[in-house]
């Protein structure tokens, strides 16, 4: 995590910070707290090229499944930021309140909170947390299974079903949301 390995992995710190929070730029997600098995799920898929990224393809692929498991333990035991990351339209973070909790019929999108859980807190082991991440990081990450480059039954049909603006508001609403502190 720290130093990255000889077989080629660099430093996961470079990019997710040794404190889990990423760099601020929404370019690369918030790891911290986030659940382990998800993690690790997300890094051997990476690794097989069941999911693509030219970034981190390379770096998984250079990671032993100890290693895979050591890293995604790490980041999960950390503290995530209590506070949330921005600020946006209050329109459009109402907008993004009501798909995430209650969806939208006219469009066939259900509630981003029928998977993710209430306030986007994630439902461990499998759907990630979106309260606190970085806006654009979802906001592309939409994109990513709307195109098919990101593949998730889940989240295709609600990916193209969701108009620019409305991805735009969910990612506003999550990115404000706190996380709770741990217990």
């Amino acid at each position: 995590m720290a130093q990255g390995t000889t077989s080629g992995a660099i430093a996961c710190a470079r990019c997710h910070g040794f404190d889990g929070q990423a760099d601020g730029s929404g370019a690369f997600p918030k790891l911290a707290g986030q659940f382990p098995q998800y993690l690790a799920k997300q890094l051997r898929a990476y690794a097989s090229g069941a999911r693509q990224n030219a970034l981190m393809q390379p770096i998984a692929k250079g990671l032993k499944d100890a290693e895979i498991d050591s890293v995604a333990k790490y980041y999960a035991s950390l503290n995530p930021s209590t506070l949330p990351s921005g600020s946006a339209a209050s329109q459009l973070v109402a907008r993004g309140e009501q798909l995430a909790k209650l969806g939208d019929l006219n469009l066939r999108v259900q509630a981003c909170e029928s998977c993710h859980g209430p306030n986007g807190q994630g439902e461990p082991p499998a759907v990630p947390y979106l309260a606190g991440q970085y806006g654009h990081y979802i906001t592309f990450q939409i994109q990513m299974f709307r195109q098919g480059s990101r593949k998730s039954q889940q989240m295709q049909d609600p990916a193209h079903d969701l108009r620019e603006q409305d991805i735009a508001a969910v990612a506003a609403y999550f990115e404000q949301v706190s996380r709770p502190a741990p217990k």
